[in-house]
């Protein structure tokens, strides 16, 4: 089974020391994510091991993103073989595939038929 880009950035965080995942924790909890997507809370990833730091980034910001926020990550941290390693192993150039923003409280709307409920609001509907 090939691995998927969760599994490549799983491995990259698996290869950090201590005290350097301990910096990529700090980083990534004042990570500013683009536009749509929320930062990781410092109480989610304080005890996090590898897996879990990367559950958290995929859940947060979706694989293709995850794996463009973890080379960044680790960028700041001056990690760049790592962060190529990263690259070649995905094959992600930053900016990856662009992938649709988990909705968040301010970017959810319903909706409605094909229309969204904002849509309808602003009269786009008519």
């Amino acid at each position: 089974m090939a691995k998927m880009p969760r599994d490549h950035v799983c491995d990259t965080i698996r290869e950090l020391g201590e005290s350097d995942l301990k910096m990529f924790k700090d980083k990534l909890n004042n990570f500013k994510p683009k536009e749509g997507y929320n930062p990781i809370k410092w109480g989610e990833l304080e005890k996090a091991d590898a897996v879990e730091i990367t559950r958290l980034l995929v859940s947060y910001y979706e694989e293709d993103y995850a794996v463009e926020v973890a080379r960044k990550v680790l960028m700041a941290m001056d990690k760049k073989n790592l962060a190529h390693h990263l690259f070649q192993a995905t094959g992600k150039a930053t900016g990856g595939a662009r992938q649709t923003p988990a909705p968040t409280s301010s970017t959810r709307t319903r909706v409605t038929g094909r229309l969204t409920f904002v849509q309808l609001l602003s009269g786009m509907g008519q």
